[in-house]
């Protein structure tokens, strides 16, 4: 079984971020690759899948972006895959880093944040030419939270990772399904952090859009478009979860996920014995196979 949603904290990482949280309440967790191989080998784990979020605190310049994807692609091997991250607020380098990730690093796709610092989602218009260049590649695009979003409206007590982290995540789904990003480009091969939050919730409702706030809307093409997406399970294998998905897509597009080392190795345990049959992740990460 392969670990699509495995994070990778290197410690040149941590000195450079110059900031002690990842989000509010969520320390920069202390991590190498030898930690990753210990949890991997006691719960019979084939691989893992690396990705890097860099907080928004940190405000990560093109030139950090470059050396976390070259850290990550010293790692690439039979354990492990890596997904490159993106100077998303500098357009001519977010070009230039794609493809010296792919091209060169040979990494295995991107990680996306949901949201950006300057409050885009990934279906803004104007992140158009960079899906565009990324359908013409057929990368996989993992799609994860924006570790600073937050908002006031859970209230005192109720940290950002609870709730506006899965928010975050639904609500770039729908401006990529409703602004059309989905549908133009059928060859990314999106992967939805922890059950694509609150979409397989929202699937009907989605659906049902075309009856009275989105004219034109067709049910059918709705129901199409959010059974392409791959959802991995992270923080998200209930079997109400589970159940809740499946009426939204097939067994082949549910991954198996653990966000560690947010998620400790129990979890990856717990969240290992949840999901059953084959693992379909081979089918987007050839060095596995």
């Amino acid at each position: 079984m392969i670990d699509v949603h495995h994070h990778a904290y290197h410690a040149r990482l941590a000195d450079e971020l110059g900031v002690a949280e990842m989000a509010p309440g969520v320390p920069v967790p202390t991590w190498t690759p030898e930690d990753s191989l210990r949890v991997l080998d006691r719960n019979g784990l084939d691989g893992a899948v690396l990705s890097v979020l860099l907080p928004d605190a940190a405000r990560p310049s093109a030139g950090l972006v470059r050396r976390v994807n070259e850290w990550t692609a010293e790692l690439l091997g039979d354990r492990f895959a890596g997904l490159a991250s993106l100077p998303m607020g500098d357009p001519d380098a977010m070009f230039d880093e794609l493809a010296h990730a792919l091209d060169v690093l040979e990494m295995d796709g991107v990680v996306l944040s949901a949201s950006l610092p300057d409050g885009r989602l990934l279906g803004d218009p104007s992140l158009a030419p960079l899906f565009d260049e990324l359908n013409r590649r057929r990368a996989v695009v993992f799609v994860h939270p924006n570790p600073a979003y937050g908002c006031s409206c859970t209230g005192p007590g109720v940290p950002p990772p609870l709730v506006d982290f899965v928010m975050d995540t639904t609500r770039a789904v729908a401006g990529l399904l409703f602004g059309g990003t989905l549908r133009r480009c059928p060859d990314v091969r999106f992967i939805l952090a922890h059950g694509g939050g609150a979409v397989p919730y929202l699937a009907q409702r989605f659906e049902l859009a075309g009856e009275w706030v989105v004219p034109g809307a067709d049910a059918r093409q709705v129901r199409d478009d959010l059974r392409r997406p791959y959802y991995e399970m992270a923080q998200s294998a209930s079997a109400g979860a589970l159940a809740c998905l499946r009426t939204v897509t097939d067994e082949s597009h549910i991954l198996f996920g653990t966000d560690y080392p947010f998620m400790p190795e129990p979890v990856v345990a717990s969240t290992l014995r949840a999901m059953s049959g084959p693992d379909h992740a081979r089918a987007l990460f050839g060095r596995f196979t």
